[in-house]
């Protein structure tokens, strides 16, 4: 029994390096939205909720968690909110303020897939779709130097994704941070 006690400590170092570890390779991510438009808009995002009334030149910051698959940014527009409840012209999600799932179409998109959707630290990877219809501009980029945003003006989104499965992503290191802007000069 003496062998047993004395390998207790290098039993738990051993588990703090293996922790240590995976956490040094998660990849969560702040995002910057901000409404350039000249009215207000609701923004919303999947997993990380949503809900926040932005005025023109007012900014929304949150953080996606690490290993964050099919996360998703888009603008509601024409809401009016009574507490969490109410409807908006275009995105609204079931009436909610804070949405809990993807929203009506039309709705321009800003996708996101963290450190490869498993949380190791890999590549993330990002664009931006009108398959669900096109609500409003859109610039969306990895806040990296000299990064071109991908640029959504129209419905036809030359950077964009208009059909499933059209395949124009981009990547960014894990662990970026993302801007996202609405209406964009």
């Amino acid at each position: 029994m003496a062998g047993l006690a004395g390998s207790k400590p290098a039993i738990f170092l051993l588990l703090v390096v293996v922790v240590a570890l995976t956490a040094g390779g998660a990849s969560a991510a702040t995002f910057r939205v901000t409404n350039m438009c000249p009215f207000p808009v609701w923004p919303a995002a999947i997993p990380s909720g949503g809900g926040t009334l932005l005025q023109p030149d007012q900014t929304w910051v949150f953080t996606a968690p690490a290993g964050t698959k099919a996360g998703r940014i888009w603008e509601r527009t024409g809401c009016r909110f009574v507490g969490d409840h109410g409807r908006c012209v275009t995105g609204d999600c079931a009436g909610a303020l804070r949405c809990e799932f993807s929203g009506n179409t039309p709705a321009t998109l800003a996708e996101f897939t963290l450190g490869g959707g498993g949380g190791g630290g890999g590549a993330d990877f990002y664009n931006v779709s009108v398959v669900d219809g096109f609500n409003l501009p859109m610039d969306f980029f990895c806040d990296k130097d000299g990064e071109a945003p991908i640029r959504c003006r129209d419905p036809v989104c030359a950077d964009g994704n208009r059909r499933p499965g059209e395949g124009k992503v981009r990547t960014c290191n894990a662990n970026s941070d993302y801007i996202v802007v609405f209406c964009p000069n």
